[in-house]
């Protein structure tokens, strides 16, 4: 189960790390201080063609990965890894006795990490690990939160096209009269804009659209059909609730209403003995 960090960012525990060197005794000392320190699941390659087999079946969370080895060397293997499905996003940490480290460290792939120089310290190693997997959890809610940022935008310039569809629908009611098919329309499309507007953080206008919803099933679950009052005040509570979801979609960066949408008008009623009649 993910828990919440203090820091805010989801915890989901490293536990499987493929290293990846052409010396075995390198090897040999990572594997024990991973797994006897760290206690995590650790498979070992020292080629460049068996880590690619190996990473396709174990699916590891993090790769350690030498640059300089015999054959593809690690930004190759690195571009083997990303074809695989099971490690197209895995992030990477490169090792490296280089001294300069400018190439590594611009890499272009957003998933490498960082750099663990040669020699380390295999004691410290674990917790060097933990604070690039931090930094990856980190990445992944930044990268979460942008997505969610355009996606919520995305729904605030279709708000004018959700709110027409219940003006329509109030419309309809106020023109012909009570009809319980159509105010179950109603009733569905505010019931929908109620939640997608919270999932989208839209709270005014979730409020707004949940009491419109509210309204609009206590009238279809009245003693009494039709109900005692005008078709006509439901175009009133829809005019609220487009209001509303104006002010919330400008403030999210959404472009404002078309004038020729701001124009439309409701249709004009007068009642008449509990029904509407459309002024001409």
């Amino acid at each position: 189960m993910v828990s919440p960090r203090k820091d805010g960012v989801p915890h989901r525990p490293l536990r499987q790390v493929l290293v990846v060197d052409d010396d075995p005794d390198l090897l040999a000392v990572a594997s024990l201080a991973l797994t006897a320190l760290g206690g995590y699941t650790v498979e070992t390659c020292e080629s460049s063609a068996e880590a690619i087999e190996v990473a396709r079946c174990f699916g590891p969370d993090l790769v350690l990965l030498d640059v300089s080895m015999p054959g593809l060397d690690g930004f190759e293997v690195l571009s083997a890894l990303r074809e695989v499905p099971a490690t197209s996003t895995t992030p990477i940490v490169f090792m490296t006795a280089q001294p300069d480290q400018r190439r590594i460290t611009g890499h272009d792939d957003c998933r490498c990490l960082g750099v663990i120089r040669k020699p380390f310290d295999p004691a410290a190693l674990p917790d060097r690990l933990e604070e690039f997997w931090k930094l990856h959890g980190r990445r992944r809610v930044e990268a979460h939160q942008r997505e969610f940022e355009s996606l919520r935008r995305a729904y605030a310039t279709e708000l004018p096209d959700k709110i027409g569809a219940l003006r329509a629908a109030a419309a309809a009611l106020a023109n012909d009269g009570w009809d319980r098919d159509r105010l179950q329309i109603l009733a569905q499309l505010s019931h929908r804009m109620a939640g997608s507007a919270g999932i989208y953080r839209f709270q005014a206008l979730s409020r707004s659209a949940a009491a419109l919803c509210d309204i609009v099933n206590r009238m279809l679950a009245g003693p009494a059909w039709p109900p005692s009052s005008a078709p006509g005040d439901l175009a009133r509570l829809v005019q609220a609730v487009r209001r509303t979801a104006r002010v919330e979609a400008q403030a999210a960066g959404a472009p404002a209403e078309p004038a020729s949408t701001e124009a439309t008008a409701e249709p004009r009623t007068t009642r008449n003995r509990g029904r509407i009649t459309p002024i001409r």
